[in-house]
C-alpha cells in the first residue's frame, strides 16, 4: 500500500487514510463477490475502553464475534475499522498482515511460543485502553468453526477491564459454505 511508505513522517495521517483505504479495499471485495450483508442492532461504535467480542453484541472497546472462514474479517472490517487479534501467518497472508493491515493497529502472534501469548494479553489491555486505537476485534474460539457447534471461548478477552460487544456472524449455506478448516 503506498500510503505506508509514502507518508513516514505523519503518522497520524497516515493511519487515518490506512484505516479508509482498507476499508474501501473489504468494500470492493465483498462488492466483487455481490456480497449481500444485513447488519441488525446498532452499528458498534468507537468509545473508550471497548473490545468487540462477536458473538451476541454489546459496546465499548472490545469486539468479539464467532469464526467461520478468513473472509469473516473483511465483512466486519467493511462496516467499521477494527484492530484484530490474529495469528501471523507466512506468505501472501503475513505479507497483507504487515504491510496493510498495520495502519489497524492489529495484534499478531504465534500460537506455539507461550512468551507471544502473555505478550498478546498485555497488548490487548494496552490496546483497549488507549485513546486513538480502534475497536479491538477478537474471535474468541481461537479457531475456524462451521458454527453447528458450539466451542469454548479462550478467556483472554473477557479479562480486559474493558466492555465487550458480542457480534455473530451467520452465512446462508444455500449460497455458499463459507466454513474454512483452519486445522488442514
Amino acid at each position: 500500500m503506498p500510503v505506508h511508505f509514502l507518508l513516514k513522517g505523519q503518522y497520524s495521517l497516515r493511519k487515518k487514510l490506512g484505516r479508509s483505504l482498507v476499508k474501501l479495499i473489504c468494500t470492493f471485495f465483498v462488492a466483487s463477490w455481490t456480497g449481500v450483508i444485513k447488519y441488525h442492532g446498532p452499528r458498534p461504535s468507537m468509545r473508550p475502553k471497548q473490545v468487540l467480542v462477536l458473538l451476541f453484541p454489546v459496546s465499548n472497546n472490545v469486539v468479539l464475534a464467532n469464526h467461520t472462514s478468513m473472509i469473516d474479517f473483511i465483512i466486519l472490517e467493511q462496516m467499521t475499522a477494527f484492530a484484530a487479534v490474529m495469528q501471523k501467518h507466512p506468505s501472501w497472508v503475513g505479507l497483507l498482515q504487515t504491510t496493510i493491515l498495520e495502519s489497524l493497529g492489529c495484534i499478531w502472534f504465534n500460537r506455539t511460543e507461550v512468551k507471544d501469548r502473555v505478550d498478546a494479553s498485555r497488548k490487548f489491555r494496552e490496546h483497549a485502553h488507549g485513546d486513538d486505537n480502534n475497536p479491538l476485534l477478537i474471535f474468541s474460539e481461537g479457531t475456524c468453526v462451521n458454527n453447528e457447534y458450539i466451542v469454548m471461548f479462550k478467556k483472554s478477552a473477557f479479562e480486559i477491564d474493558a466492555s465487550v460487544c458480542p457480534v455473530a456472524i451467520k452465512y446462508n449455506k444455500i449460497f455458499v459454505d463459507a466454513f474454512w478448516n483452519s486445522r488442514k
